[in-house]
C-alpha cells in the first residue's frame, strides 16, 4: 500500500475531489479517514460509502416516483382543457388551464429535485467506486503477505466480490454524458450575417468546444482510474501465477471471473450475451473516444475563428 505524508479527514463532499485525484490521492483520503477516526478502517469507510450510496439511490427513486405523479396531474389538467375546448365550454377550459398553470410549478420543482438527487447519487457512486479501488489494492498487498493458502483463498474471494461490485457500479453509471463527435452543430456562415449574428455563432461553437474540453478531462480521469484498476488486477494475476508453481499453495478454482479477465463466450453460441470488455479494451476504447473528441473540439474552434475573422473583416475592412 502506498504511503502519503499529508493526512486529512475524508470530507463528505467528495465528488470534485474524487474525480480529480488519482489512486494515490484516494489512498491518502482513506488513510486520512482512518487517522481521523482512530480505530476506523478502510472497511469502515467502505461500509459508510455503501450506506450513503444506497440512501442516495433510494432518494432518486423516490424523487422520480413523485415527479411521475406531478407530471400525470399536470397532463390530466391539460387534457381537461383540451376536452373543454372541443366541447366549446369556455368556462371549463379556463378553469382547466388555471389548474394546469397551478400544477406546472410543482412539476418544475420536482424536476429540479430529481436533478439534484441524481447529482448526489453520482457523487456517492464515484466515492464508493474510489474506496472500493483502495480496498482492492489493500487486498492485493495482503494477498502477497498471506502466510497460508486458506488465507489467500479467503482474501481472493473478497477481491473478486469487490471487483464484481465495482463492475456493476460502473455499468450503472453508463455513458449518458458522452458527446457525439460526429454531429457538428448546424452553425453555418451566411453572407447576410452581420457582426452580431457572427458573434452569436462564434460563441455557440466555442461553448460547444468548451463542453468537449470538459468531456476530454472526464475521459482522462476515467482512463486514469481504469489504469489503476488494471495495475491492481495485474498485481493479483502475477501473484496467483507465482503461487501456481507450488501445489501446496495453489488457490482453488473459483467459478465466475473478474471483470477485465473474463473468458470470451463460445463462438458458436448465438444466444449467449456479448462478452464484457476487458480493462485493456475499455482503456483503448476511451483513448479512441478522446481522440475523436479532440478532433471534434478542434473543428469547432477552427469554425469559430472563421466567424471571428469575418467579424474583423466587416468591422475593420480588408487589410491594406
Amino acid at each position: 500500500m502506498r504511503t502519503c505524508s499529508a493526512r486529512a479527514p475524508m470530507s463528505g463532499r467528495l465528488r470534485t475531489a474524487v474525480r480529480a485525484l488519482g489512486l494515490a490521492g484516494l489512498v491518502c483520503l482513506a488513510a486520512g479517514a482512518v487517522s481521523a477516526a482512530g480505530a476506523q478502517t478502510v472497511e469502515d469507510v467502505l461500509l459508510q460509502r455503501r450506506l450513503q450510496y444506497r440512501a442516495a439511490k433510494a432518494e432518486v427513486e423516490s424523487a422520480r416516483s413523485a415527479a411521475a405523479v406531478y407530471e400525470a396531474d399536470f397532463a390530466a389538467a391539460l387534457e381537461a382543457a383540451d376536452r373543454a375546448r372541443r366541447a366549446g365550454d369556455a368556462d371549463a377550459r379556463e378553469r382547466a388551464l388555471a389548474l394546469a398553470q397551478d400544477r406546472s410549478g410543482p412539476v418544475r420543482s420536482q424536476a429540479q429535485r430529481v436533478e439534484e438527487a441524481v447529482e448526489v447519487l453520482d457523487a456517492a457512486r464515484e466515492a464508493l467506486i474510489s474506496i472500493i479501488t483502495v480496498r482492492m489494492e489493500q487486498l492485493v498487498d495482503r494477498l502477497n503477505a498471506a502466510s497460508s493458502a486458506a488465507e489467500r483463498t479467503r482474501l481472493d474471494r473478497i477481491f473478486q466480490d469487490l471487483s464484481n461490485e465495482l463492475q456493476a457500479l460502473e455499468d450503472e453509471a453508463g455513458d449518458d454524458l458522452r458527446l457525439d463527435p460526429v454531429a457538428l452543430p448546424e452553425v453555418r456562415f451566411d453572407p447576410r450575417d452581420g457582426p452580431e449574428e457572427l458573434e452569436i455563432k462564434a460563441q455557440l461553437l466555442e461553448r460547444r468546444a468548451a463542453i468537449a474540453d470538459s468531456a476530454i478531462a472526464e475521459v482522462d480521469r476515467d482512463v486514469g482510474r481504469l489504469e489503476d484498476r488494471l495495475r491492481i488486477q495485474r498485481q493479483r494475476r502475477d501473484f496467483l501465477a507465482g503461487t501456481d508453481r507450488f501445489d501446496d499453495t495453489r488457490l482453488p478454482v473459483v467459478t465466475g471471473g473478474n471483470p477485465g479477465e473474463r473468458t470470451p463466450a463460445p463462438a458458436d453460441s448465438t444466444a449467449a450475451p456479448a462478452r464484457p470488455l476487458t480493462l485493456e479494451e475499455r482503456i483503448a476504447q476511451a483513448r479512441l473516444y478522446r481522440q475523436q473528441l479532440e478532433g471534434y473540439r478542434d473543428q469547432l474552434l477552427v469554425r469559430a475563428r472563421t466567424f471571428r475573422q469575418a467579424i474583423r473583416f466587416i468591422t475593420s475592412g480588408p487589410a491594406a
